[in-house]
């Protein structure tokens, strides 16, 4: 009998269900909270041998029959494989020209240069912090500067932006893809997306991603115009929630541990250590996205079948002891461990992953620069967790800005 896998938004419950998931091996078919039958990989080494195997694909095409896929419905999580054209249900070179665009936008280079405009962001952020009533690390910091960057990214007026990703919130990550709060956002997206297409050439700078889609892309034909809304679409998501989960998360973390606070102001490169540590052990995506089997394919000793739907459990991979030594907790530094893979691994490793690694390693120390004594106003362990499969977020994270002593 299958086992059912969700997730927990208690965090120890969703422990104990990924350790009895890694338990039962590296390849295992489970039932997810809706019914539907997947396969899952719960092991690091098959895991990442998954994610660069060419005979998993992300594109639902690769079905021999288009009913399969979902068993002919609708899944919470599945708007990513469904809806649109764009990096996450694409192959080979569809999926390299679609990348194209974020990586113009998104590289070491190109985020190297909005440091200035970040630290900006990260320091005004700070002062509307600083006058909250309740103080809250999700809703008043983190998600304020993720939004914030993402719309000079991507060339989306703020407010215009807020509202959007209000929408694609709805679409990708509702309870029920079918009801009709999930066709109004879709409806809403839409037209806000081409609100912000409209507007794009008054937003200033000359990187953003809309400039470069109808400058380099869109004109030659390399993006069409459903594309690139899609990838705006794609990309507001992304690139918020997943960076605001990391940022709130490390931060919440860091005030309850001496040595993560020590690290993370000793300077960029053990800050970085924190975060990379923090994405092992609590990925933001706790499932890489769909993959679908074009043939038979044996993965450790088992055998996932043609046209099989099939799930890389990055949270349990990230914890796997036969790939990490005392795997369960946060170690800073942890030399000679592999690299974890919180943003996949391959041709679709998150090409966000500079921008968020570059916006949390400078807003950390700034944050506990200007409060150094800040602490949860709730134990660490009473945090709530979303369970979407693709996107695990806090709630909230209430804290403690001037306490008069740090918590034990």
């Amino acid at each position: 009998m299958s086992r059912v896998f969700a997730l927990s938004p208690d965090q120890a419950d969703n422990d104990s269900m990924l350790a009895a998931l890694s338990e039962g091996g590296a390849v295992q078919q489970v039932v997810l909270s809706t019914g539907l039958r997947v396969w899952v990989v719960a092991r690091y080494a098959e895991a990442k041998a998954v994610l660069l195997d060419s005979r998993l694909k992300k594109d639902p095409a690769t079905l021999s029959d288009p009913a399969l896929l979902f068993d002919g419905g609708r899944h919470p999580e599945d708007s990513y494989a469904v809806l649109g054209r764009h990096v996450l249900n694409t192959d080979g070179a569809d999926h390299r020209r679609l990348r194209e665009l974020l990586t113009k936008c998104l590289a070491p280079k190109a985020v190297d240069r909005r440091r200035g405009r970040i630290a900006e962001i990260v320091e005004t952020s700070l002062d509307v912090l600083a006058a909250s009533a309740e103080p809250d690390l999700v809703t008043e910091f983190a998600a304020p500067v993720l939004t914030s960057v993402m719309s000079e990214v991507i060339g989306i007026e703020q407010t215009l932006l807020d509202r959007l990703l209000t929408a694609v919130r709805v679409v990708v990550a509702g309870p029920d893809p079918r009801s009709a709060e999930a066709r109004e956002a879709a409806d809403e997206q839409h037209r806000l997306i081409l609100e912000a297409i409209d507007d794009h050439d008054r937003f200033p700078g000359t990187d953003t991603l809309l400039k470069l889609a109808f400058r380099d892309h869109h004109p030659r034909g390399k993006l069409s115009l459903a594309e690139v809304m899609s990838m705006v679409a794609l990309t507001v998501f992304a690139g918020t929630t997943t960076s605001t989960t990391l940022l709130a998360h490390a931060a919440a973390l860091a005030s309850t541990r001496e040595d993560l606070l020590d690290a993370i102001m000793a300077g960029p490169a053990s800050c970085s250590a924190v975060l990379s540590e923090v994405l092992r052990r609590y990925p933001p995506t706790p499932c890489a996205t769909w993959r679908f089997a074009a043939e038979d394919v044996e993965v450790g000793g088992v055998t996932i079948p043609r046209d099989a739907t099939v799930l890389v459990l990055v949270a349990a991979a990230n914890r796997d002891p036969l790939a990490y030594e005392d795997a369960d907790r946060l170690v800073v530094p942890r030399p000679g461990s592999p690299a974890h893979i919180a943003f996949g691994h391959g041709p679709h490793f998150c090409a966000g992953a500079p921008l968020a690694l570059t916006t949390a390693t400078m807003a950390l120390p700034a944050l506990f620069a200007r409060f150094p004594r800040l602490s949860l106003a709730v134990p660490v362990e009473r945090l709530r967790w979303t369970t979407n499969l693709g996107d695990r977020s806090l709630f909230s994270v209430p804290i403690r800005l001037r306490p008069d002593e740090r918590p034990a």
